[in-house]
């Protein structure tokens, strides 16, 4: 446990983070963390890189994480954490419902994870059953984790050519980066699409971006 547990009246409480890059959520998540009074909100963040900093500094008890955020994205910010304060319970809040991206906040080692359009009074349970040792998944969070995963049959070479896609490369250009021939990248390409049952590019790159198929950037 941190070593900022701080003395509130007669009782401890936990020290907390708030980040989010909108001040009036960070404002609504306080104000329900700190509803009760074993939490105590010690410092807040408007992107990841002020999150990364405010953690190293306080080594809180629980860090409440947006995903989608400016300088550096919430999965990075999880990997940082666990780089600096593994203590640190993370309880992701977010406004990305697919079950890709909520997939990749559990892989990546959050406690829990729920949604902005939950109920915001029951972040404060939440919050004690994570520090209780428990992992807290909102029920349309689970909802959307128990669905069949979107592009699970997507090898990784194919992964490589969607990434590539995404950031505007040619077949060309893909070909010559991964070492391969313009008609491979391109066979990889139509695999692709077959797979996740599209049939233009303008509609791979939406389906990929919604079902977060492709490193999660900010698209809020």
């Amino acid at each position: 446990m941190s070593d900022v547990l701080k003395q509130t009246g007669a009782t401890m409480a936990y020290s907390v983070i708030v980040a989010d890059d909108h001040a009036l959520v960070r404002q609504g998540v306080k104000g329900a963390i700190e509803a009760g009074e074993d939490f105590e909100v010690a410092a807040e963040a408007a992107d990841g890189i002020q999150a990364i900093i405010q953690v190293k500094k306080h080594r809180p008890d629980l860090l409440v994480l947006d995903i989608a955020m400016p300088h550096s994205n919430g999965i990075e910010v999880i990997d940082e954490v666990h780089r600096w304060s593994p203590e640190t319970k993370i309880l992701v809040l977010t406004g990305l419902t697919t079950g890709g991206v909520l997939r990749q906040a559990r892989q990546a080692g959050a406690d829990g994870v729920f949604l902005k359009s939950d109920d915001i009074d029951a972040l404060l349970g939440a919050a004690r059953d994570i520090m209780a040792g428990r992992e807290v998944f909102s029920p349309r969070v689970r909802e959307a984790l128990d669905r069949p995963a979107l592009g699970a049959d997507l090898t990784p070479r194919e992964r490589q050519v969607l990434q590539a896609l995404a950031r505007g490369d040619t077949i060309a250009l893909i070909a010559d980066r991964l070492g391969i021939s313009a008609n491979t990248a391109d066979k990889h390409r139509t695999s692709i699409m077959r797979k996740l049952g599209v049939h233009s590019a303008g509609e791979l790159m939406a389906l990929a971006h919604r079902e977060g198929l492709l490193e999660i950037s900010r698209h809020t």
